[in-house]
């Protein structure tokens, strides 16, 4: 979806008419999430591609367990090879939900090419880092490839992780105005 936008954006003479229910969302793409919850503290290792169809459960689940009373989440990284601007802008709203996301939202061990997506968007400042993680048996799966995503939800999903992206770092606004412009007029339509 970003990609056909960046691509109308150097080629104005593509069609602007492009409709969400143009583009199909592949489970297979979702980065996979695990779990070990205990109880104030979590640890969430996510696996893959972390991408705008994965953030929205991704979100879910850190919703419920902030609504259990979670004050503190590791973001284990070392199995994820990408996060594009919607993940990203996801956790950025997320961190507002904290006085001090430093201290809330830590990650360990991101791949260079992660470390670099967070450096770009100017966010890697609004969380911590661990250095090592111990939690491989307590981890269990918290995907659900089953669950359908309206593309109402996804659209709302990705348009507020990039308005996130922008309040945050005002330089973001240059890369994801017409992003958030296109995003609006679907929901319009």
């Amino acid at each position: 979806m970003l990609f056909s936008t960046t691509l109308q954006h150097q080629n104005p003479n593509l069609d602007r008419q492009v409709k969400l229910e143009d583009f199909e969302f592949l489970p297979k793409d979702c980065a996979q999430l695990y779990i070990a919850d205990y109880g104030t503290t979590a640890v969430i290792r996510i696996s893959g591609r972390a991408t705008f169809v994965s953030s929205v459960s991704f979100k879910k689940l850190v919703n419920g367990l902030i609504d259990r009373g979670c004050v503190k989440f590791t973001l284990d990284l070392s199995c994820c090879q990408l996060m594009d601007s919607t993940f990203l802008g996801v956790l950025v709203g997320l961190s507002r939900k904290f006085v001090d996301s430093v201290q809330s939202i830590l990650l360990f061990n991101p791949s260079d090419l992660v470390r670099d997506m967070f450096d770009n968007l100017g966010i890697l400042d609004l969380f911590g880092s661990v250095d090592s993680l111990c939690v491989e048996n307590d981890l269990v799966s918290a995907s659900h490839n089953d669950d359908l995503i309206s593309k109402s939800e996804l659209t709302k999903n990705t348009l507020s992780a990039h308005q996130a992206l922008m309040e945050v770092n005002h330089s973001n606004e240059v890369k994801f105005k017409e992003v958030a412009l296109f995003l609006e007029e679907n929901l319009k339509g």
